[in-house]
């Protein structure tokens, strides 16, 4: 009678042959490797994408004076603060101290810029940007916006942004050094919704140096609040004639992703020893989402699944029952589906059963090396 043999490989401490992932069959005197299936992966754009969910994300309107709580800021003379023209839905932030010279810390002037301002454009997209600027001084300021959100949530910040640092006005591109104030700027996320720009709750991206050209800043971070709040940052460290940073195109989003494991299940059973075979398929989900799960109807083998839907955090099981079955091959595909603007949905998990005439079994040891 012909024999088939099976071998186990045990990595990490887990069995992968154990029910779900086939590795090695050899029949006879020939032998062939099984094809494993790899991990489910999704691949994420570099701007964030999905529902928009700031005001004004692209900075146009009509500009205007941006208003304190009283008592105001010394820096604006009062409440209404002329100094900070401000697109509408944004509020305006800086450091006020130290100021132990007379160029240190300024508060920048706030403006618009239009499509007017050419080589190099100071707008991105649409009519206008928002820009500021500290003139033969420094400056450590930006903007913020608060956003509603959803605990435990992962929410995804992006923003275009550029700079004009430079010495002279010989023309309207930033200096090399040493002639430009080495102005970097940042994004970041207070998850906790606090509108303190010094906040140690900040989750910040990386700083850099970008002049003359809009370049993409982005951020993500986890909500630990029902609000959040989006910063920009710039600091300039010297005080040379042009320190002007400009905003545009800004976007915030829930980060909706799914992940599905194992990435396919397999089994092989003995036609003589009947198995039932339960899997756990782990659905990783943002929070607040939902999936359903379906079996493709022409398959030709229908495991018992243990729900038809479930929530963000919520498993599948499948049972797999092979009493009664003959020696063949059957195969069937899970579809796990969760709203159009998730990414890593919808997935789909193959399903094979192998029954054989006979099987062996054996287990083989695999050592990790660190």
């Amino acid at each position: 009678m012909k024999r088939i043999w099976v071998i186990f490989v045990f990595l990490g401490g887990v069995a992968l042959g154990t029910g779900w992932l086939l590795g090695v069959m050899a029949t006879g005197a020939e032998a062939e490797t099984a094809v494993v299936a790899h991990t489910l992966s999704q691949t994420t754009d570099t701007e964030c994408t999905g529902t928009n969910l700031l005001t004004n994300p692209s900075f146009e309107g009509q500009y205007s004076d941006y208003i304190l709580p009283p008592p105001g800021h010394p820096d604006c003379g009062g409440t209404v603060c002329e100094r900070a023209q401000m697109a509408p839905g944004w509020s305006p932030w800086w450091a006020d101290s130290p100021r132990n010279e007379t160029w240190q810390n300024i508060m920048p002037e706030y403006t618009q810029s239009t499509t007017a301002e050419v080589n190099p454009d100071r707008v991105r997209s649409g009519d206008k940007s928002q820009h500021y600027f500290s003139f033969w001084s420094t400056h450590i300021a930006g903007l913020y916006q608060q956003v509603t959100a959803t605990v435990g949530a992962r929410y995804c910040f992006t923003v275009w942004g550029h700079a004009w640092s430079a010495r002279t006005s010989s023309d309207f591109y930033s200096d090399p050094d040493p002639d430009n104030g080495e102005l970097i700027q940042k994004i970041g996320i207070d998850p906790a919704g606090g509108t303190d720009w010094q906040s140690p709750t900040i989750i910040w991206s990386d700083a850099r140096e970008q002049y003359d050209t809009f370049g993409l800043f982005r951020v993500e971070a986890v909500a630990q609040a029902s609000k959040i709040t989006v910063f920009m940052y710039s600091s300039a460290a010297q005080p040379v004639k042009h320190n002007d940073v400009y905003w545009d195109d800004a976007f915030l989003s829930q980060v909706k992703q799914m992940e599905v494991t194992p990435p396919g299940i397999y089994l092989m059973a003995d036609k003589d020893i009947p198995v039932v075979m339960t899997q756990t398929v782990s659905i990783s989900q943002s929070v607040g989402l939902t999936w359903t799960v379906q079996l493709d109807p022409m398959g030709s083998i229908t495991p018992l699944l243990s729900t038809s839907s479930g929530t963000a955090g919520q498993n599948l099981t499948v049972t797999i029952d092979t009493t009664g079955l003959v020696t063949g091959t059957y195969t069937n595909t899970l579809t796990i589906t969760a709203a159009p603007d998730v990414n890593g949905s919808p997935a789909q998990l193959p399903i094979g059963v192998y029954v054989a005439p006979e099987v062996w079994s054996s287990f083989l040891p695999v050592i990790l090396r660190p």
